[in-house]
């Protein structure tokens, strides 16, 4: 896993040129993240990688029933 300073160097690269992928989310997470962010002093952009890169970490480390789903999302699986 990276530093916070190794991700900060690495997402000060990161241009407009980067992966994009709209995002939907469940009614209240945007004012989630927003205040995360701020707490934190990130952008709501940087906020997102950062958790997605330690849930992401993790269930590499511990497999995937060590990154519980979301809650109400619990039934839900991917059809694919």
């Amino acid at each position: 896993m990276l530093s916070i300073s190794q991700r900060r160097l690495l997402l000060s690269g990161v241009s407009r040129q980067a992966d994009q992928y709209p995002l939907r989310m469940p009614p209240g997470m945007r004012e989630r993240i927003r205040q995360s962010a701020e707490t934190n002093r990130r952008s709501m952009n940087s906020e997102i990688v950062h958790h997605l890169d330690r849930a992401l970490a993790a269930e590499n480390e511990n497999g995937p029933a060590s990154v519980g789903a979301l809650p109400g999302q619990e039934h839900e699986t991917n059809p694919r």
